[in-house]
Protein backbone atom coordinates (compact mmCIF):
# COMPACT_ATOMS: atom_id res chain seq x y z
CA UNK A 1 0.00 0.00 0.00
CA UNK A 2 1.94 3.29 -1.08
CA UNK A 3 2.18 5.37 1.99
CA UNK A 4 1.12 3.52 4.46
CA UNK A 5 3.20 5.06 7.66
CA UNK A 6 1.71 8.30 6.53
CA UNK A 7 -1.88 6.46 7.15
CA UNK A 8 -0.78 4.52 9.96
CA UNK A 9 0.42 7.75 11.74
CA UNK A 10 -3.57 8.97 11.13
CA UNK A 11 -4.59 6.33 13.23
CA UNK A 12 -3.71 6.54 17.34
CA UNK A 13 -4.72 3.95 18.17
CA UNK A 14 -2.03 1.60 16.07
CA UNK A 15 0.65 3.28 18.95
CA UNK A 16 -0.90 1.06 21.46
CA UNK A 17 -2.53 -2.15 20.25
CA UNK A 18 -2.28 -4.32 17.08
CA UNK A 19 -5.62 -3.72 15.38
CA UNK A 20 -7.47 -6.53 13.48
CA UNK A 21 -10.90 -5.97 13.85
CA UNK A 22 -12.24 -3.89 11.23
CA UNK A 23 -15.45 -6.44 11.11
CA UNK A 24 -16.41 -4.92 14.06
CA UNK A 25 -15.96 -1.37 14.21
CA UNK A 26 -13.33 0.56 12.21
CA UNK A 27 -11.60 3.41 13.14
CA UNK A 28 -11.61 6.77 11.63
CA UNK A 29 -8.56 8.61 10.32
CA UNK A 30 -7.94 11.92 12.17
CA UNK A 31 -8.44 14.16 8.77
CA UNK A 32 -11.87 12.60 8.90
CA UNK A 33 -12.39 13.02 12.56
CA UNK A 34 -11.73 16.72 12.23
CA UNK A 35 -14.29 17.15 9.15
CA UNK A 36 -16.91 15.02 11.45
CA UNK A 37 -16.49 17.46 14.92
CA UNK A 38 -16.60 20.82 13.41
CA UNK A 39 -20.24 19.49 11.70
CA UNK A 40 -20.77 18.33 14.80
CA UNK A 41 -19.60 21.58 16.40
CA UNK A 42 -21.71 23.58 14.02
CA UNK A 43 -25.04 21.63 14.65
CA UNK A 44 -24.54 21.58 17.89
CA UNK A 45 -23.70 25.56 18.37
CA UNK A 46 -25.73 26.95 15.89
CA UNK A 47 -29.27 24.43 16.07
CA UNK A 48 -31.70 25.55 13.78
CA UNK A 49 -29.97 28.47 11.96
CA UNK A 50 -27.79 26.60 10.51
CA UNK A 51 -30.15 23.44 9.73
CA UNK A 52 -30.91 23.99 6.26
CA UNK A 53 -27.31 24.35 5.52
CA UNK A 54 -25.73 21.53 7.65
CA UNK A 55 -28.36 19.04 5.86
CA UNK A 56 -27.81 20.19 2.36
CA UNK A 57 -23.97 19.47 3.17
CA UNK A 58 -25.61 16.14 4.43
CA UNK A 59 -27.40 15.18 1.12
CA UNK A 60 -23.27 14.25 -0.49
CA UNK A 61 -23.83 11.69 1.57
CA UNK A 62 -26.45 9.96 0.08
CA UNK A 63 -25.19 10.60 -3.24
CA UNK A 64 -21.82 9.38 -2.14
CA UNK A 65 -23.24 5.89 -0.93
CA UNK A 66 -25.65 5.70 -4.05
CA UNK A 67 -22.93 5.71 -6.53
CA UNK A 68 -20.62 3.26 -4.14
CA UNK A 69 -23.22 0.83 -4.61
CA UNK A 70 -24.94 1.26 -7.53
CA UNK A 71 -27.84 2.51 -6.57
CA UNK A 72 -30.05 5.01 -7.37
CA UNK A 73 -30.41 7.96 -4.96
CA UNK A 74 -34.47 7.75 -4.52
CA UNK A 75 -33.33 3.88 -3.72
CA UNK A 76 -31.18 4.71 -0.39
CA UNK A 77 -32.99 5.99 3.31
CA UNK A 78 -30.64 6.39 5.82
CA UNK A 79 -30.41 4.13 8.89
CA UNK A 80 -28.69 3.92 12.46
CA UNK A 81 -27.05 1.36 11.15
CA UNK A 82 -27.36 -2.03 8.94
CA UNK A 83 -29.59 -3.64 11.66
CA UNK A 84 -32.07 -1.25 11.31
CA UNK A 85 -31.90 -1.64 7.40
CA UNK A 86 -32.71 -5.09 7.68
CA UNK A 87 -34.89 -4.45 10.66
CA UNK A 88 -36.60 -2.63 8.04
CA UNK A 89 -37.65 -4.51 5.28
CA UNK A 90 -38.63 -7.38 7.57
CA UNK A 91 -40.94 -5.96 9.57
CA UNK A 92 -42.84 -4.01 5.98
CA UNK A 93 -43.24 -6.91 3.95
CA UNK A 94 -46.69 -8.01 4.73
CA UNK A 95 -46.51 -11.83 5.81
CA UNK A 96 -48.74 -14.66 5.71
CA UNK A 97 -48.81 -17.71 8.39
CA UNK A 98 -46.79 -20.54 6.40
CA UNK A 99 -44.35 -17.79 4.19
CA UNK A 100 -40.67 -19.72 4.08
CA UNK A 101 -37.30 -17.48 4.11
CA UNK A 102 -34.41 -19.00 3.57
CA UNK A 103 -30.97 -18.07 5.20
CA UNK A 104 -27.53 -19.24 5.29
CA UNK A 105 -26.02 -21.05 8.17
CA UNK A 106 -23.31 -18.05 9.31
CA UNK A 107 -25.08 -14.81 9.96
CA UNK A 108 -25.00 -12.01 12.31
CA UNK A 109 -28.00 -11.72 15.07
CA UNK A 110 -28.15 -8.70 12.88
CA UNK A 111 -30.15 -10.88 10.64
CA UNK A 112 -30.98 -13.61 12.41
CA UNK A 113 -33.48 -11.89 15.38
CA UNK A 114 -35.16 -10.23 12.75
CA UNK A 115 -36.09 -13.18 11.16
CA UNK A 116 -37.32 -14.62 14.46
CA UNK A 117 -39.34 -11.80 15.50
CA UNK A 118 -41.09 -12.46 11.99
CA UNK A 119 -41.50 -16.16 12.87
CA UNK A 120 -43.10 -15.58 15.76
CA UNK A 121 -45.52 -12.32 14.75
CA UNK A 122 -46.44 -14.10 11.46
CA UNK A 123 -46.06 -17.89 11.59
CA UNK A 124 -43.34 -17.86 8.93
CA UNK A 125 -40.82 -20.20 9.11
CA UNK A 126 -36.97 -19.98 8.66
CA UNK A 127 -34.65 -22.44 6.90
CA UNK A 128 -31.00 -22.40 5.96
CA UNK A 129 -28.38 -23.22 3.46
CA UNK A 130 -24.80 -24.02 3.96
CA UNK A 131 -22.27 -21.71 3.04
CA UNK A 132 -19.17 -24.52 1.81
CA UNK A 133 -15.38 -24.28 1.50
CA UNK A 134 -15.89 -23.46 -2.37
CA UNK A 135 -18.71 -21.31 -4.66
CA UNK A 136 -19.74 -24.58 -5.99
CA UNK A 137 -20.81 -26.34 -3.00
CA UNK A 138 -22.47 -23.35 -1.21
CA UNK A 139 -24.52 -23.01 -4.61
CA UNK A 140 -25.63 -26.61 -4.64
CA UNK A 141 -26.76 -26.38 -0.88
CA UNK A 142 -28.70 -23.18 -2.20
CA UNK A 143 -30.12 -24.88 -5.02
CA UNK A 144 -31.32 -27.57 -2.75
CA UNK A 145 -32.91 -25.54 -0.52
CA UNK A 146 -34.73 -23.30 -3.28
CA UNK A 147 -36.09 -26.49 -4.63
CA UNK A 148 -37.52 -28.03 -1.28
CA UNK A 149 -38.58 -24.90 0.34
CA UNK A 150 -39.67 -22.33 -2.30
CA UNK A 151 -39.00 -19.49 -0.21
CA UNK A 152 -40.71 -16.30 -0.03
CA UNK A 153 -37.87 -14.48 0.45
CA UNK A 154 -34.05 -15.00 0.62
CA UNK A 155 -32.05 -13.34 3.05
CA UNK A 156 -28.26 -13.75 3.37
CA UNK A 157 -24.49 -11.85 3.60
CA UNK A 158 -22.20 -10.31 1.03
CA UNK A 159 -19.43 -11.83 2.97
CA UNK A 160 -20.16 -13.98 5.57
CA UNK A 161 -19.06 -12.36 9.41
CA UNK A 162 -18.31 -15.94 10.19
CA UNK A 163 -15.35 -16.99 7.80
CA UNK A 164 -15.30 -14.03 5.76
CA UNK A 165 -16.15 -16.37 2.72
CA UNK A 166 -17.26 -13.46 -0.53
CA UNK A 167 -20.73 -15.49 -1.24
CA UNK A 168 -21.09 -15.80 -4.96
CA UNK A 169 -24.27 -13.50 -5.20
CA UNK A 170 -24.19 -12.65 -9.08
CA UNK A 171 -25.24 -16.99 -8.88
CA UNK A 172 -27.25 -17.59 -6.42
CA UNK A 173 -29.78 -14.15 -6.91
CA UNK A 174 -30.75 -15.66 -10.74
CA UNK A 175 -31.50 -19.00 -9.07
CA UNK A 176 -33.78 -17.30 -6.26
CA UNK A 177 -35.51 -15.63 -9.25
CA UNK A 178 -36.48 -18.62 -10.67
CA UNK A 179 -38.84 -19.55 -7.68
CA UNK A 180 -40.10 -16.12 -7.37
CA UNK A 181 -37.87 -15.22 -4.10
CA UNK A 182 -37.38 -11.75 -3.22
CA UNK A 183 -33.40 -11.11 -2.08
CA UNK A 184 -32.64 -8.96 0.67
CA UNK A 185 -28.61 -8.72 0.93
CA UNK A 186 -26.86 -7.76 4.15
CA UNK A 187 -23.75 -5.60 3.15
CA UNK A 188 -22.47 -5.16 6.40
CA UNK A 189 -19.29 -6.65 5.62
CA UNK A 190 -18.71 -6.07 2.07
CA UNK A 191 -19.37 -2.20 1.34
CA UNK A 192 -15.48 -0.42 1.63
CA UNK A 193 -13.40 -3.68 0.92
CA UNK A 194 -14.84 -4.74 -2.00
CA UNK A 195 -16.56 -4.06 -4.84
CA UNK A 196 -20.71 -3.86 -4.64
CA UNK A 197 -23.18 -3.36 -7.29
CA UNK A 198 -26.38 -3.68 -6.45
CA UNK A 199 -28.23 -3.35 -9.72
CA UNK A 200 -25.82 -5.58 -11.47
CA UNK A 201 -26.20 -8.15 -8.59
CA UNK A 202 -29.81 -7.62 -9.03
CA UNK A 203 -31.06 -7.85 -5.32
CA UNK A 204 -34.69 -6.37 -4.06
CA UNK A 205 -33.42 -5.08 -0.41
CA UNK A 206 -30.00 -4.39 0.43
CA UNK A 207 -28.73 -3.07 4.45
CA UNK A 208 -25.34 -1.93 4.97
CA UNK A 209 -23.44 0.63 7.25
CA UNK A 210 -21.06 3.18 7.48
CA UNK A 211 -18.79 1.98 10.53
CA UNK A 212 -16.71 -0.98 9.34
CA UNK A 213 -14.77 -0.70 6.42
CA UNK A 214 -16.05 2.64 5.53
CA UNK A 215 -14.31 3.88 8.79
CA UNK A 216 -17.19 6.53 9.22
CA UNK A 217 -18.86 7.72 12.14
CA UNK A 218 -20.80 5.48 14.31
CA UNK A 219 -24.73 5.35 13.81
CA UNK A 220 -25.00 5.49 10.39
CA UNK A 221 -26.69 2.70 8.10
CA UNK A 222 -28.28 2.86 4.66
CA UNK A 223 -31.16 0.94 3.32
CA UNK A 224 -31.57 0.17 -0.53
CA UNK A 225 -34.93 -0.74 -1.75
CA UNK A 226 -35.47 -1.53 -5.37
CA UNK A 227 -37.31 1.97 -6.97
CA UNK A 228 -39.82 -0.61 -8.32
CA UNK A 229 -40.59 -2.38 -5.25
CA UNK A 230 -41.14 0.62 -3.04
CA UNK A 231 -44.33 -0.10 -2.11
CA UNK A 232 -44.55 -3.50 -1.67
CA UNK A 233 -42.86 -2.24 2.01
CA UNK A 234 -45.24 -0.55 4.20
CA UNK A 235 -43.02 0.94 6.82
CA UNK A 236 -44.46 -0.09 10.82
CA UNK A 237 -42.98 3.62 12.03
CA UNK A 238 -44.10 6.83 10.62
CA UNK A 239 -44.03 10.34 11.33
CA UNK A 240 -43.48 13.82 9.58
CA UNK A 241 -40.64 13.26 6.94
CA UNK A 242 -41.57 10.33 5.92
CA UNK A 243 -44.95 11.52 3.93
CA UNK A 244 -46.68 13.33 1.32
CA UNK A 245 -48.09 15.95 1.26
CA UNK A 246 -46.00 17.48 3.92
CA UNK A 247 -47.97 17.52 6.77
CA UNK A 248 -50.61 20.07 7.91
CA UNK A 249 -52.67 20.55 10.47
CA UNK A 250 -56.06 20.53 8.77
CA UNK A 251 -59.15 18.64 9.04
CA UNK A 252 -57.72 16.16 6.46
CA UNK A 253 -54.59 14.91 8.23
CA UNK A 254 -55.80 12.00 9.44
CA UNK A 255 -56.37 10.30 5.86
CA UNK A 256 -54.76 12.64 3.75
CA UNK A 257 -51.31 11.11 3.11
CA UNK A 258 -49.25 8.58 1.82
CA UNK A 259 -45.87 7.44 2.59
CA UNK A 260 -43.09 9.04 0.58
CA UNK A 261 -42.40 7.56 -3.38
CA UNK A 262 -38.80 6.91 -2.22
CA UNK A 263 -36.61 5.34 0.03
CA UNK A 264 -36.97 8.00 2.38
CA UNK A 265 -40.27 6.74 3.77
CA UNK A 266 -38.27 4.87 6.24
CA UNK A 267 -36.81 8.71 7.69
CA UNK A 268 -39.03 10.92 9.78
CA UNK A 269 -38.24 13.16 12.77
CA UNK A 270 -35.28 15.48 13.71
CA UNK A 271 -32.39 13.75 12.66
CA UNK A 272 -28.51 14.70 13.42
CA UNK A 273 -26.98 15.65 9.50
CA UNK A 274 -23.01 15.70 11.00
CA UNK A 275 -22.50 11.96 10.81
CA UNK A 276 -23.50 11.88 7.05
CA UNK A 277 -21.20 15.21 6.60
CA UNK A 278 -18.70 12.20 8.52
CA UNK A 279 -19.32 9.62 6.17
CA UNK A 280 -18.83 11.59 3.60
CA UNK A 281 -15.68 12.85 4.50
CA UNK A 282 -14.96 8.89 5.05
CA UNK A 283 -15.99 8.11 1.49
CA UNK A 284 -13.73 10.66 0.10
CA UNK A 285 -10.77 9.31 2.08
CA UNK A 286 -10.97 6.24 1.32
CA UNK A 287 -11.49 6.57 -2.49
CA UNK A 288 -8.40 8.90 -2.44
CA UNK A 289 -6.53 5.77 -1.45
CA UNK A 290 -7.94 4.12 -4.25
CA UNK A 291 -10.74 1.04 -3.85
CA UNK A 292 -8.62 -1.59 -6.17
CA UNK A 293 -5.52 -0.55 -4.01
CA UNK A 294 -7.25 -1.21 -0.56
CA UNK A 295 -8.14 -4.59 -2.08
CA UNK A 296 -5.26 -5.55 -3.75
CA UNK A 297 -4.09 -4.61 -0.74
CA UNK A 298 -5.99 -6.96 1.50
CA UNK A 299 -5.95 -10.06 -0.50
CA UNK A 300 -1.73 -9.78 -0.16
CA UNK A 301 -2.23 -9.85 3.84
CA UNK A 302 -4.20 -12.73 3.43
CA UNK A 303 -2.06 -14.49 1.75
CA UNK A 304 0.99 -13.34 3.44
CA UNK A 305 -0.78 -14.35 7.11
CA UNK A 306 -1.68 -17.74 5.51
CA UNK A 307 1.43 -18.72 4.12
CA UNK A 308 2.86 -17.62 7.50
CA UNK A 309 0.96 -19.08 10.25
CA UNK A 310 0.47 -22.66 8.13
CA UNK A 311 3.22 -24.33 9.65
CA UNK A 312 2.61 -23.52 13.07
CA UNK A 313 1.38 -26.73 14.74
CA UNK A 314 -2.52 -27.14 15.67
CA UNK A 315 -3.44 -23.38 13.38
CA UNK A 316 -6.69 -23.57 11.51
CA UNK A 317 -7.43 -21.84 8.62
CA UNK A 318 -10.88 -21.68 8.04
CA UNK A 319 -11.46 -19.34 4.90
CA UNK A 320 -11.51 -19.46 1.33
CA UNK A 321 -8.34 -18.21 -0.07
CA UNK A 322 -9.50 -17.62 -3.88
CA UNK A 323 -9.69 -14.29 -3.99
CA UNK A 324 -13.29 -14.28 -5.83
CA UNK A 325 -14.10 -16.29 -2.95
CA UNK A 326 -12.13 -14.60 -0.21
CA UNK A 327 -11.99 -11.11 1.82
CA UNK A 328 -9.88 -9.23 3.74
CA UNK A 329 -11.51 -10.74 7.10
CA UNK A 330 -11.13 -14.51 8.06
CA UNK A 331 -11.17 -16.72 10.87
CA UNK A 332 -8.28 -18.85 12.38
CA UNK A 333 -8.78 -21.57 15.37
CA UNK A 334 -6.10 -23.09 17.29
CA UNK A 335 -6.25 -26.97 18.90
CA UNK A 336 -6.92 -27.13 22.89
CA UNK A 337 -8.08 -23.68 22.86
CA UNK A 338 -11.46 -22.89 22.20
CA UNK A 339 -12.46 -18.80 20.44
CA UNK A 340 -13.09 -17.28 23.56
CA UNK A 341 -10.63 -18.18 25.14
CA UNK A 342 -7.80 -17.41 22.25
CA UNK A 343 -9.69 -14.13 21.92
CA UNK A 344 -9.23 -13.39 25.46
CA UNK A 345 -5.46 -14.35 25.54
CA UNK A 346 -4.48 -12.28 22.64
CA UNK A 347 -5.83 -9.03 23.95
CA UNK A 348 -4.64 -9.49 27.56
CA UNK A 349 -1.07 -11.04 26.49
CA UNK A 350 -0.46 -9.73 23.37
CA UNK A 351 -2.64 -6.45 23.14
CA UNK A 352 -4.16 -8.04 19.52
CA UNK A 353 -7.38 -6.85 18.89
CA UNK A 354 -9.67 -9.39 16.84
CA UNK A 355 -13.45 -10.86 17.53
CA UNK A 356 -14.24 -14.02 18.81
CA UNK A 357 -16.36 -16.59 16.68
CA UNK A 358 -18.56 -19.48 18.18
CA UNK A 359 -18.86 -21.49 14.61
CA UNK A 360 -15.98 -22.81 13.64
CA UNK A 361 -14.57 -21.82 16.99
CA UNK A 362 -11.97 -19.36 16.69
CA UNK A 363 -10.80 -15.41 16.46
CA UNK A 364 -11.69 -13.49 13.03
CA UNK A 365 -8.67 -11.18 11.84
CA UNK A 366 -9.82 -8.25 9.78
CA UNK A 367 -7.11 -7.15 7.25
CA UNK A 368 -7.52 -3.29 6.87
CA UNK A 369 -6.40 -0.85 4.34
CA UNK A 370 -4.17 0.59 7.32
CA UNK A 371 -3.05 -3.31 8.32
CA UNK A 372 1.07 -3.60 7.82
CA UNK A 373 2.37 -7.02 7.85
CA UNK A 374 3.97 -6.26 10.69
CA UNK A 375 1.11 -6.35 12.17
CA UNK A 376 -0.02 -9.83 10.93
CA UNK A 377 3.50 -11.03 12.32
CA UNK A 378 2.69 -10.01 15.61
CA UNK A 379 -0.51 -11.84 15.03
CA UNK A 380 1.54 -15.06 13.82
CA UNK A 381 4.42 -14.65 17.02
CA UNK A 382 1.38 -14.83 19.39
CA UNK A 383 0.42 -17.94 17.56
CA UNK A 384 3.49 -19.74 17.34
CA UNK A 385 3.73 -18.97 21.42
CA UNK A 386 0.85 -20.27 22.27
CA UNK A 387 1.44 -23.40 20.54
CA UNK A 388 4.25 -24.29 21.85
CA UNK A 389 2.44 -23.28 25.29
CA UNK A 390 -0.36 -25.50 24.70
CA UNK A 391 2.16 -28.54 23.21
CA UNK A 392 3.70 -28.05 26.39
CA UNK A 393 0.58 -28.66 29.20
CA UNK A 394 -0.29 -32.11 26.87
CA UNK A 395 3.07 -33.36 26.91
Amino acid sequence: MKDLEQLRARLPVLRDVTYLNTGTMGVMAEPVLEQYVEALQRVEQFGHARWDEMWSAAAAARQRVAELVGAGLEEIAFTGNNTDGLALVLASLRWSAGDRILTSDQEHPALLLPLSAVSRRHGVTVHQFTICSTPEETIASFAERLEELRPRLVAFSHVSCETGVRLPVERLVPMAREYGALVLLDLAQSVGQCRVDLRLLGVDFAAGNGHKWLHGPKGTGFLFVRRDLLDLLEPPLVGDGAVEPAFERTTAWLEGWRFRSDARRFEFGTRNPAPWIGLTAAIDYLEAIGWDAIERHQRMLVRWLHERISAIPGVRWYSALDPAYGSGMVTLGMSGRDGETLNRVLWERFQIVQRRVMVPSGVRVSCAYFTSFEDLEKLASALEQLAVRTAGVRG
